[in-house]
């Protein structure tokens, strides 16, 4: 199932109300969910905050995410001191779901920059992020990434990205997913000097938990955007682009300051 590009952060809405009607329940590891299978969602620039009235849309805990997949460590273990399930599923001395160990790894960013640079029309722009780790395919491994690569297009000038993920909750995943993903995508199209095209989501099983299923029903019933107020980051410039892929979060420059203003 496909929707149509999500223009503004209401509309996001349509996305809750797809999962409502053509979602059906099943029982994966026995807990049960709510479940759409290979569904494609995309969004316009910039609709990134999945802010709705009942969904208590954390923005200082997605700020020391971002900052923490910046920092491409995943033996730093900070971040489970902001949310307790991390802390469950350390293995090795380490988190394999940080995202910017991929990002910002041998073919992560600069390997996606020097390529499109090489051939714009290139269509092997893809950081891969599954499957690059023995223990991603330990069967009992607690943490198994949850995107499997994310691919980068120019097209007409424009930056279009496409992330595919094995899996997505709605409420969380989607919530941290949705600007994470929008952030590297400004990161690469700054650093190209183009312009951001849509970012698109493509998801083996889209779904939302039972145990999380009343939370999403209130959202479905309000239908009301609370969005993140005037604390919305400023664009990246692309000095401070060449900044971030080296893992650095410098407070003088505008992302980073309000990357670090908890």
């Amino acid at each position: 199932m496909e929707i149509q590009t999500i223009y503004s952060e209401h509309d996001l809405i349509n996305i809750y109300k797809a999962l409502e009607t053509h979602g059906h329940w099943v029982s994966p590891r026995g807990e049960r969910t709510k479940e759409i299978e290979n569904f494609t969602y995309s969004v316009a620039p910039f609709v990134r905050f999945n802010a709705f009235e009942g969904r208590n849309f954390n923005l200082k805990y997605l700020k020391r995410e971002m900052a923490w997949y910046i920092k491409a460590d995943p033996t730093d273990l900070s971040i489970a001191e902001h949310a307790a399930q991390w802390g469950k599923i350390v293995a090795n001395g380490k988190l394999n779901s940080n995202y910017g160990s991929y990002w910002f790894g041998c073919y992560g960013v600069k390997y996606i920059v020097n390529t499109l640079s090489k051939d714009p029309m290139s269509r092997r722009a893809v950081i891969p992020m599954y499957g690059t780790d023995d223990d991603h395919m330990d069967k009992d491994a607690k943490d198994v990434p949850c995107t499997i690569a994310i691919e980068f297009r120019v097209r007409n000038g424009r930056l279009n990205t496409r992330a595919i993920m094995r899996s997505q909750d709605i409420l969380w995943g989607m919530g941290n997913d949705l600007p994470t993903f929008s952030f590297l995508q400004e990161i690469v199209a700054t650093l190209l000097n183009l312009q951001i095209g849509t970012l698109t989501v493509s998801v083996g099983s889209f779904h939302v938990y039972e145990s999380r299923y009343e939370m999403f029903k209130t959202i479905l019933e309000k239908n009301n955007i609370v969005g993140i107020g005037d604390d919305r980051p400023p664009s990246i410039s692309r000095f401070e682009a060449h900044n971030l892929i080296e893992k650095s979060i410098n407070p003088t420059f505008g992302f980073s300051q309000w990357l670090t203003n908890l």
